[in-house]
C-alpha cells in the first residue's frame, strides 16, 4: 500500500535556517532539505508521515518554530505519496474527466480527448497535484463554474503545486494567472505545466505568499482566487485573500477536511466574505466565497 506523508514547506531567513531545521528535527519530522528562497530567505521541507501522531509532530513544530519568531503563516502543507506511485503511475494513471469541460491526461496516454472538453497534459510528479485528489477535484469544478460565468481577467493559485489550478482556469479563457507557492520545485513545474499547454505567456509564477507587494498593481483587482492549501494557513490568509479580491471578487477554499468547513467559513464571515457554497467530495471539502 502506498505511504502518505504530510510536506512541510517553511519560508524563513537564511539566518534562522539552522536554528530552524534542529527545532524541526528534534519535533521528530524526517530530514531536513534547505533549498534557496526569495533574497535573503531559505525554504525548508520535510515530511511526517500520515500515522498516529501526525498532528502532533506537526503541532510540535509549529510550537517550536515560534519561539525563532517564525509563525504559522509561514509554513505550507501538502498531501503526497510515495515515489513508488510515481513510479506505477504509467500503469493507473490515464486520462480522466472532471466536471463538464476539461480532461486531464499523462503524456503516455495517447487517446482521443472526449469531444467538447479541454484538455490539460500534465506530467505526473511527487507532491505535485494532478487532479485526482478531492482537494483539487473541488478546486477544478469550482473553476470550472467561475469560468463560465465569466472567465477572470485577473487569477490568483494561491499554494499552485504543479499550476493545474491557474493552468486549468487558462484553458477555460481566463486572461492571466499568477501562482504563488513557497516552494521553489513547485514554482518550476507551475512554469513548466504552463508552457506545456500553451497558456506560459499568461502565466506568472513567484516563490513567495499573498502580499501586496508580491501581488503589485493587481492587489484590489483580483477578479478569483483558488487556494488549495489548508485550514491553518487559510485562515491565517483570511485577511490578505480579502485585500487581494476586487469587489464582487470571488475565492474557491479546498484542502480542508470536512469537518473544518463550517470553521473556515465562519472564519471567512468574520473577514468579510459571503460564503456562497459548500461542497464536499469523500472526507474532503470547499468552501466558496464572494467579496461584497
Amino acid at each position: 500500500m502506498t505511504k502518505k506523508w504530510l510536506e512541510l514547506i517553511i519560508e524563513v531567513s537564511e539566518a534562522l535556517a539552522e536554528d530552524a531545521s534542529a527545532r524541526i528535527l528534534e519535533a521528530g519530522a524526517s530530514a531536513v532539505e534547505e533549498r534557496d528562497g526569495a533574497t535573503g530567505a531559505s525554504v525548508l521541507i520535510t515530511h511526517i508521515t500520515f500515522e498516529d501522531g501526525a498532528t502532533k509532530k506537526l503541532r510540535s513544530i509549529e510550537a517550536l518554530l515560534a519561539t525563532l519568531g517564525v509563525g504559522k503563516s509561514a509554513i505550507t502543507l501538502k498531501n503526497i505519496e510515495d515515489q513508488d506511485w510515481i513510479a506505477q503511475s504509467r500503469g493507473h494513471f490515464k486520462g480522466e474527466a472532471y466536471g463538464e469541460r476539461l480532461w486531464v491526461r499523462p503524456p503516455w496516454d495517447e487517446s482521443e480527448t472526449p469531444q467538447g472538453r479541454v484538455e490539460l497534459l500534465i506530467e505526473p510528479g511527487l507532491a505535485f497535484g494532478t487532479g485526482r485528489h478531492p482537494s483539487t477535484h473541488l478546486a477544478l469544478l469550482a473553476i470550472e463554474r467561475m469560468c463560465a460565468r465569466n472567465p477572470p481577467e485577473r487569477m490568483v493559485d494561491l499554494g499552485s503545486g504543479s499550476g493545474i489550478l491557474g493552468v486549468a482556469a487558462l484553458l477555460y479563457g481566463a486572461r492571466r494567472v499568477t501562482a504563488f507557492d513557497l516552494d521553489p520545485k513547485a514554482v518550476e513545474e507551475t512554469i513548466a505545466l504552463a508552457e506545456r499547454n500553451g497558456v506560459g505567456d499568461r502565466m506568472t509564477a513567484l516563490g513567495t505568499t499573498l502580499t501586496p507587494t508580491a501581488l503589485g498593481e493587481w492587489w484590489g483587482q483580483v477578479d478569483f482566487i483558488a487556494a488549495n492549501i489548508f485550514l491553518d494557513a487559510l485562515r491565517e490568509l483570511a485577511p490578505l485573500i480579502h485585500g487581494a479580491l476586487a469587489p464582487r471578487g470571488r475565492a474557491v477554499l479546498a484542502g480542508i477536511g470536512y469537518e473544518g468547513a463550517e470553521t473556515l467559513a465562519r472564519i471567512y464571515e468574520e473577514a468579510g466574505f459571503r460564503v456562497e457554497t459548500t461542497n464536499q467530495i469523500e472526507e474532503w471539502a470547499s468552501i466558496e466565497v464572494i467579496k461584497p
